[in-house]
């Protein structure tokens, strides 16, 4: 299904994380354009949106009009030019993310 370079160790965890601190029942916007680990996540029952590759430093209209409960962001804030905005822009209960150490 994936080629070698696929992180099937990282996905598998960060599987094993959001299964214990989040429900099948809430939505989740993963901040990010689809990805593997998004479809992982899907196809294991929960239920996730991804924003559409706009430019979440100059455009956070996705985040502020969410009905999502959740908002994961994985290896993503590492990318952006002010983090803290959209942090600042984010209104659900629950906040996972991760950035490389």
């Amino acid at each position: 299904m994936y080629d070698d370079n696929f992180p099937t160790k990282r996905y598998n965890l960060t599987l094993d994380f959001v299964k214990q601190h989040i429900s099948k029942s809430d939505k989740i916007l993963d901040l990010g354009i689809k990805n593997p680990l998004s479809e992982l996540l899907k196809s294991s029952g929960f239920s996730v949106s991804n924003t559409n590759g706009e430019d979440l430093d100059i455009d956070q209209s996705l985040i502020l009009e969410t009905k999502a409960t959740v908002v994961t962001a994985f290896q993503i804030f590492e990318h952006l030019l002010n983090p803290f905005q959209i942090l600042n822009s984010i209104k659900a209960k629950k906040l996972v993310c991760s950035i490389p150490l």
